[in-house]
């Protein structure tokens, strides 16, 4: 049975510089009717990066719940930093009462919140140790698990995960194509003597949208998970889900569990699959 962990990262809810950068892509695309609905959508748009309310919906659907790990971005704007643009752009504040709302929404209704490690916390304890805290005064319990920003990881990364007290992590994966990164297909525990594990990510959106023969990709993939006994995590951003901006992401993620359902796959938060995990690593160890 494929065993499969759904989850999103919340990487922004509102839209800012899009605004700009979008519709001038599609004109360089020479796209002129995306252009054009691109350029006025400021009118007729409500929320478009929001995602939330789609997740939900497609998620209610089919009777599945996912992980979503929550960003608690800290970089500023550095006007003579080009870099720090995309970082800090646009981005919510932990501290902004809407996403706050939807955060305990979800933990309330069956979904798992987890910390989206902002883009320098995976060398930084202290800023590890205060963004779990923050996250778990939100929702008034412990916080188990983790995925840093742009999957960034370092040798010493999963060691100051694990003393900010995360039992899991889920950034070792690809950004720019999908499948079991180095082959390592089974979950495995990186720090000698203790329970913390990582859990692979094996499918990001933009890369599956984009990839060539991507439903045979799955196949593959599913048959790789399968005979491994390995967990098939997927990862889909939430803001991704505005059609407009991102054509066929929501669509797309809808068609992959509609496959998975069919294949009888069981589906699982990442804290389930972690717990299940560690039981089946007690088991064969006593």
């Amino acid at each position: 049975m494929i065993k499969v962990c759904l989850t999103h990262d919340i990487d922004r809810i509102y839209k800012s510089y899009q605004y700009f950068t979008k519709p001038l892509r599609a004109l360089a695309a020479g796209d002129l009717s995306l252009f054009i609905k691109r350029l006025f959508s400021p009118f007729y748009e409500r929320n478009p990066y929001w995602g939330f309310d789609k997740i939900i919906e497609i998620e209610n659907k089919y009777n599945v719940k996912s992980t979503h790990f929550i960003l608690n971005e800290s970089i500023k704007v550095n006007w003579l930093k080009l870099n720090t643009y995309k970082l800090a752009l646009g981005r919510y504040k932990i501290a902004d009462k809407k996403i706050q709302k939807i955060i305990k929404y979800l933990d309330e209704n069956g979904w798992e919140i987890g910390v989206h490690g902002s883009y320098n916390s995976y060398k930084d304890l202290e800023l590890l140790t205060k963004e779990k805290t923050i996250l778990e005064n939100i929702i008034g319990h412990p916080i188990i698990g983790i995925r840093q920003h742009y999957l960034n990881l370092s040798e010493e990364t999963w060691k100051l995960q694990y003393k900010a007290g995360f039992l899991y992590d889920s950034s070792f994966g690809y950004t720019r194509d999908i499948g079991y990164k180095e082959d390592k297909i089974k979950p495995f525990f990186p720090i000698a003597g203790a329970s913390f594990c990582e859990i692979p990510q094996v499918i990001m959106d933009f890369p599956f949208v984009n990839v060539k023969n991507k439903w045979e990709q799955l196949e593959k993939i599913c048959m790789q998970c399968e005979m491994n006994d390995a967990y098939l995590v997927i990862n889909f951003h939430n803001n991704n889900y505005n059609e407009l901006d991102f054509p066929n992401v929501a669509n797309n993620y809808e068609e992959i569990i509609t496959r998975l359902k069919a294949k009888g796959a069981r589906f699982m938060t990442m804290k389930s699959a972690y717990e299940e995990i560690i039981r089946i690593k007690w088991h064969f160890c006593q």
